[in-house]
């Protein structure tokens, strides 16, 4: 038996709040990232590996309900979920790590901010993948 909602090609019902916030997360490291994170310098103005992982984590964190909306199944969104829980389950980890060493003027709001954030966008998506247990 198929229902219609199924068969439609994209449909905003789909995304749940864990999706939602996921994708606000993403928006806030974006936010994080132009901020100032040591010397008055944004972590985009001279980007590292980390910055540029951490602003592709971003863009997929925004994209979430795009995919989650446009997928008539769920396997899909599941793969893209739990793909990107441990990529920024892994990036929280060496942002924490990099909490032990601090720059020599130490770390502003843009850093913080972005630390904060990546953990919410991780804790989001395990709870959204948990959702489909």
């Amino acid at each position: 038996m198929r229902s219609d909602h199924g068969n439609s090609a994209f449909s905003l019902a789909r995304v749940h709040p864990g999706e939602w916030l996921t994708a606000l997360c993403g928006i806030g490291l974006i936010v994080g990232l132009l901020l100032p994170w040591s010397d008055g310098n944004s972590a985009l103005a001279e980007p590292g590996v980390l910055d540029v992982l951490l602003l592709v984590a971003a863009l997929l964190a925004v994209l979430l309900p795009l995919v989650v909306s446009t997928s008539a199944r769920t396997n899909v969104p599941i793969v893209y979920e739990t793909g990107l829980w441990v990529f920024s389950l892994l990036l929280g980890l060496i942002m924490v790590i990099k909490v032990a060493f601090p720059p020599d003027g130490g770390f502003e709001n843009g850093f913080w901010i972005s630390l904060v954030v990546t953990i919410i966008l991780s804790l989001a998506i395990w709870r959204s993948v948990a959702r489909e247990n």
